[in-house]
C-alpha cells in the first residue's frame, strides 16, 4: 500500500503472424536478434508483494485487503475474483515470486520498449511482510539478468518508522540499520552489471523520505560503502534526505477544469519543473489515472481512455529529464496498473509501444499483436504437457526479438 498517491500541484493545481510450413531435413536459418535502439531510459515501476496459495500457502493482503475483507476464491458480480482492487489482471491473480510470471512481464515489457524495472523494496529486515517483498525482489532481479533487462530499487523509508513503532528498532540505531540495509545492496546489486546506473551511479529511489528526514542519518547510512548510489526521492521530499533530485508520482491537477491538449501538456511540463528547473536533478514519471481502494481515498484521475498516460509520457520523452518512469506496472489498490487487465486490456502497454516507436523510428521492431506473446507463452507454461526446453527456447527467441519464430512455435504447440 502506497501512502501518497496523488500529490496535487502546488502552483497549478516487428514480428509476423505467418502460420508455420512443413520444412524437411533443414533447419530455418538464424535470426539476427532486432536491438531495440533506445533514445531515453524507461523504466517500470514494479510492486513485487502479491501471494497466491499455489505458491506459497495463503493469499496475501495485496489480494485480500489489509483486513482480509476480500475473498478471491470468490466471484464479483463482474465474474471476476473478488479482490482488493477495481481492477484484474489478464492473466489472472498471480505470486510475485512465480518465475513464469516474472518472466511474462518483463517479456511483456520489453517488447513495449521498456529497459527494466524500478522494484518496490521494503529491505532486508525479518519483520512484518518485509521477507516475502525481499523474496519477490530478489526473484525479479534474477528474472531480470536473465532477459536482459535493467533493474533498480526503490527503497521505502516508512519500513524504519514501522520498525521503530513497533520497538524493534531504537530511534538513535537508524542510521545504523540504513547502513546495514545499503551494505547489503552494495554487495548484492549495486556491484551486478544490470544494476541500472544514472550519469555512472547505481540508482536508488526513495519513496519520500517519510520518516527519515535528517540528512546526516542518510549520510551516515552510505558513508561506509565503496561506491555511493544516486539517491532520488519524492520530487517534493527529496532535499529532506540530502539526496541527490527527485522523482514525481501521481498528479491530478493538469487534468483539472480545462482539457485542451495544449493546457494540460503545459501543466504536466510544470509538475515536472516545479521543485527543480536543473533537469539532471528530476526524474519524470508517466502514469495512466489513479483509482484507490482505500478507505480514506487519496482522490481520484480518471483514466480518460488512456489519455492520461499518452499525455503524460508525451511530456516525459520529449522533455530534458534523463530517466522516465512509468507508474506502475501492478499497483491494483491504486489503480495505476499499465499490466494488461480485463478492464482496459492491452491499451496502456500499447500506448507505451507506440510512444516508444514514435520516439525511435524505424529502429523499432515491435507491434502491438507482438504484446500478446508473453502471455501465450505463459498459457502454455501453466497449461503443461510442454517440455521446458520448448518454452524456453520461445523465450529467448522473445527476449532476442526474433517475434517471428517464437509465433510460429507458439501456434504448433497451441494446436
Amino acid at each position: 500500500m502506497r501512502w501518497i498517491a496523488i500529490l496535487p500541484l502546488l502552483l497549478l493545481v516487428a514480428c509476423g503472424g505467418e502460420t508455420p510450413q512443413p520444412v524437411a531435413k533443414k533447419s530455418p536459418a538464424p535470426v539476427e536478434p532486432k536491438p531495440v535502439i533506445q533514445a531515453k531510459p524507461l523504466l517500470m515501476h514494479y510492486m513485487p508483494w502479491y501471494v497466491t496459495p499455489e505458491m506459497r500457502g495463503k493469499w496475501g493482503r495485496h489480494w485480500t485487503g489489509m483486513e482480509r475483507q476480500h475473498d478471491p476464491e470468490q466471484k464479483g458480480a463482474n465474474g471476476l475474483p473478488d479482490i482488493y482492487s477495481h481492477y484484474h489482471p489478464l492473466i489472472g491473480l498471480y505470486d510475485s515470486t512465480d518465475p513464469d510470471v516474472l518472466e511474462c512481464h518483463l517479456l511483456q515489457m520489453k517488447l513495449a520498449g521498456v529497459d527494466g524495472v524500478i522494484v518496490d523494496w521494503y529491505g532486508t529486515f525479518n519483520y512484518a511482510d518485509y521477507p516475502p517483498i525481499h523474496e519477490a525482489t530478489k526473484a525479479m532481479f534474477a528474472a531480470t539478468a536473465k532477459f536482459g533487462m535493467k533493474f533498480a530499487a526503490c527503497y521505502e523509508d516508512r519500513s524504519v518508522e514501522l520498525l521503530v513503532q513497533r520497538g524493534k528498532l531504537n530511534r538513535e540505531d537508524i542510521a545504523g540499520h540504513l547502513g546495514e540495509t545499503f551494505r547489503w545492496m552494495g554487495k548484492e546489486w549495486f556491484s551486478k552489471p544490470n544494476y541500472f546506473r544514472l550519469n555512472g551511479k547505481p540508482l536508488l529511489l526513495n519513496f519520500g523520505p517519510m520518516f527519515v528526514k535528517t540528512p546526516g542519518q542518510w549520510t551516515l547510512g552510505m558513508q561506509e560503502l565503496t561506491e555511493k548510489p544516486a539517491l532520488f526521492g519524492l520530487h517534493h521530499l527529496w532535499k529532506e534526505a540530502g539526496a541527490d533530485g527527485g522523482f514525481t508520482w501521481v498528479h491530478e491537477a493538469a487534468w483539472d477544469g480545462s482539457q485542451e491538449e495544449e493546457i494540460v501538456l503545459k501543466r504536466i511540463e510544470e509538475s515536472f519543473t516545479y521543485f527543480s528547473t536543473n533537469h539532471s536533478r528530476h526524474i519524470a514519471s508517466a502514469f495512466p489515472g489513479f483509482h484507490d481502494v482505500y478507505k480514506e481515498s487519496f482522490g481520484r484521475l480518471d483514466h480518460r481512455d488512456g489519455q492520461v498516460l499518452r499525455q503524460s509520457l508525451q511530456v516525459a520523452l520529449n522533455g530534458p529529464w534523463p530517466l522516465v518512469q512509468l507508474v506502475t506496472w501492478n499497483d491494483y489498490g491504486e489503480g495505476t496498473m499499465i499490466e494488461p487487465t480485463h478492464e482496459f486490456g492491452y491499451k496502456f502497454l500499447e500506448i507505451v509501444q507506440e510512444a516508444r516507436a514514435k520516439e525511435i523510428g524505424a529502429a523499432f521492431p515491435y507491434l502491438k499483436s507482438h504484446l500478446k506473446l508473453p502471455v501465450r507463452l505463459y498459457s502454455l507454461r501453466k497449461k503443461g504437457g510442454v517440455s521446458d526446453g520448448e518454452l524456453n527456447s520461445i523465450a529467448s527467441m522473445l527476449s532476442e526479438g526474433d517475434c517471428t519464430n517464437a509465433e510460429a512455435k507458439l501456434a504448433v504447440l497451441e494446436r
